[in-house]
This record gives structure tokens, sequence and C-alpha cells, in this order.
């Protein structure tokens, strides 16, 4: 299940070549993310997971434009990511909306902050309300819903501006184990309809290897330890995931995960 076989006859969308992120503390470099070399393709769902700490979330991070790398390139299409473009859609596991705004308005924003015309903005907004299955709470303010709510308002927000790529950073963390296995199927649901392209970080194994087309697995020193192709069939949800030949190959799959895991976290604790 290891390898980088998938990639044969993928279109590259975004590119990440000998990436370094560095911070410094108390006068003292601090490498985040060390010599990343990996690529993203369209029509992907990426899963990166890793020890706490090991910068899962700078990563996105980077490919949104929000922090610059301190060594190596990220390209999206062959041009460099240099700053925010609507073209990256990020969503954090932290929920961002306007209290004083209706569900229906929260999704207008972004589209109001690109000037798009009011009858676009309304039928856009309703479109991706229906995606998200929210029309019915349009008017409803965000103190009126649930977590699983407040995160479809949240995909709705960000897909409504038709982003190339949608980074989502351990967005189902915070929800409890029902609402968290209904919006996994509904995000695959919505990759599906939409033709996305997805970057999805979790420290989650049965997430990253339900969702997954591909898992990277980082080490505690924030360098690739393996990226793990999954081939376990679609939908891995429902009867099909209580089959006996799917579920001994989901615990395979999950246990590779798990062993690589394990000897990246190892391996910084004896250097």
């Amino acid at each position: 299940m290891s390898g980088n076989n998938k990639a044969k006859n993928k279109k590259v969308l975004l590119r990440c070549k000998n990436l370094w992120k560095v911070y410094e503390k108390n006068g003292v470099q601090v490498p985040v993310c060390c010599g990343l070399d990996f690529d993203v393709y369209e029509n992907e769902f990426l899963c990166i997971t890793g020890p706490t700490g090991c910068g899962k979330s700078t990563i996105l991070k980077m490919m949104a434009g929000l922090e610059l790398p301190s060594m190596g390139a990220l390209s999206l299409r062959g041009k460099p990511i240099t700053k925010p473009n609507r073209e990256r859609g990020i969503i954090f596991q932290e929920y961002s909306m306007l209290p004083w705004r209706t569900v229906f308005q929260n999704v207008c924003l972004g589209m109001e902050i690109l000037n798009i015309s009011p009858k676009e903005r309304k039928e856009k907004a309703l479109k991706y309300l229906s995606l998200v299955a929210l029309t019915y709470a349009k008017d409803r303010y965000p103190y009126e819903l649930s977590g699983g709510m407040k995160r479809r308002m949240t995909l709705a927000m960000v897909l409504v501006t038709n982003p190339k790529i949608l980074l989502m950073d351990g967005a189902f963390g915070a929800l409890d184990a029902k609402t968290k296995m209904v919006m996994q199927a509904e995000i695959i649901e919505i990759w599906k309809k939409e033709s996305a392209t997805i970057v999805f970080v979790t420290s989650e194994l049965d997430e990253a290897v339900k969702l997954g087309d591909r898992i990277i697995v980082l080490n505690s020193k924030g360098a690739v330890m393996k990226i793990i192709n999954n081939t376990l069939p679609r939908p891995r949800h429902g009867k099909v995931a209580q089959e006996p030949r799917f579920l001994r190959q989901f615990v395979a799959l999950r246990e590779e995960v798990f062993i690589t895991l394990k000897a990246g976290t190892v391996q910084k604790g004896a250097s």
C-alpha cells in the first residue's frame, strides 16, 4: 500500500519542494518542517498526519500563503505561493464566522469582498447551502447552530469562492463522534460533487485511513517518513465498511500508518 504508484497519470496541482520552516526561539533556530518534498494532485484527497508539534498546521498555513517558507518552494500550477489567494481556501479547527450575521449573510461575506453582484451572491450562496444541507437554517445566527451546523456553514463560506484547493486543519476534531462520522461522509460527497482537491490535516489515524487517497506520515522532526497509497475501495462508510474483507484491509492500513508514525516518534527521542 505504500509508495508513489498513484502518482502515475496524475496532474500536479500543488508542488512542495525541499520545504523548510524554521522559527527562532530565545536566539535558537528551531526547525518545524524539514526538507519536505511531495506533490498534491488534481482531484486528490490527501491526508497529512504526524505527532503533535511536527508542523502539520504550519504546512497548511504555508500552502495558504499565511506564512512563508524559510527555505524551499511551494507552487500552485507552477506559480509560486507568496500570499493568500482565493484559489486556496483554508478551514481551521476554530469556527470562522461573524456572530451578528445570519448563516446566509456569512456565506455571502467572501463574495461581498470580491465585489460579486447581489444576484450572483444569492444564487451561489443558496447553491452551496443546499450542497452542505443547510438551506433550512439560512436565516439563523451562529449562536443558534450546533457544532456540525457551524462546520457545514464554514465549508459553504469557503466553497462559495470556488477555491482550486481546499485546506482543512483538524476540521472535525472538536465534534462529537456521531457528528464527526456524518461530516466525514459529507466531505467525501462534497469532494466528489465539486471535483475538489483537498489537503486534510488530522491526528486521528482512523480518519486519515477513512478519507485519504494518500496519507503523508511526518516524523517528530517535521520530515516525511512515508507516503502511503490508500487502495481501500470507496465508499468507506455504511454497510461496505462492515464487511469482513474491508475491515481487514482497513486495520492493515491503519497498522501501517501507526507503525510508521511510531518509528518517526521514536526517531526524535533517539537523536
